[in-house]
């Protein structure tokens, strides 16, 4: 693999932990029963919301909707109210990665770093607040910013053309096989993300990190 000239992370479970459960947990209506139902609902209305098409108003109405339309939590003061699907939804980011702010911190100080992620107002601004590693972040190419997830064409040809770079040049590090493979279609270099250590081990051959 040539030495990039930029290095780009995902976010969720490479920078910081993700617990899609804790939506449903925090609503205390996770049940094996409630995940099979509502699965496939949530994640339709979150992509909405993560490549753009919904505003953060739209996104709560819909999941109110859905949540409430069955009258099977009316034992619940008004079902669930937008407030309370909104805090539920920020339980879903969890704790830093331990190692990774270091790691980003050593890359930042040679080459260009950038965010590339699949997400939301909502989570991107909780994370913005309480995740330092992001201080050493300048770029973030973000879903619903660029109108396209990954692994989809589109976001990592526009995020290509921000950068000004070819893709053989771009580094692209993530936890999600297909979103490397999609990258991949046209030229980015990727490493799949198995953790701070093996990671660092990697970029630590190219010369982008000291190694321990």
């Amino acid at each position: 693999m040539n030495i990039p000239k930029i290095v780009l992370f995902d976010l969720g479970n490479v920078l910081v932990h993700i617990h899609p459960e804790a939506m449903l947990q925090s609503l205390g209506i996770d049940t094996p029963e409630n995940r099979e139902r509502f699965a496939l609902s949530i994640i339709d209305i979150v992509r909405r919301y993560e490549c753009g098409d919904e505003s953060t108003e739209q996104f709560l109405g819909r999941l109110e909707t859905l949540l409430n339309k069955t009258g099977e939590f009316q034992t619940r003061p008004n079902g669930f109210s937008q407030e309370k699907l909104q805090q539920a939804m920020l339980t879903i980011i969890g704790k830093p990665i331990e190692g990774m702010e270091e790691i980003v911190k050593q890359v930042a100080t040679r080459i260009p770093v950038a965010l590339l992620s699949n997400t939301n107002p909502l989570h991107y601004e909780l994370c913005r607040q309480n995740l330092p590693v992001l201080q050493w972040i300048p770029k973030h190419f973000l879903s619903y910013r660029l109108g396209a997830l990954k692994p989809e064409r589109e976001i990592y040809e526009k995020m290509v053309r921000a950068v000004g770079l070819p893709p053989s040049d771009i580094l692209f590090i993530d936890d999600a096989e297909k979103n490397l493979l999609g990258a991949q279609k046209i030229g980015i270099s990727t490493l799949l993300f198995q953790g701070s250590e093996k990671l660092e081990r990697r970029l630590g051959e190219m010369g982008l990190v000291l190694r321990q």
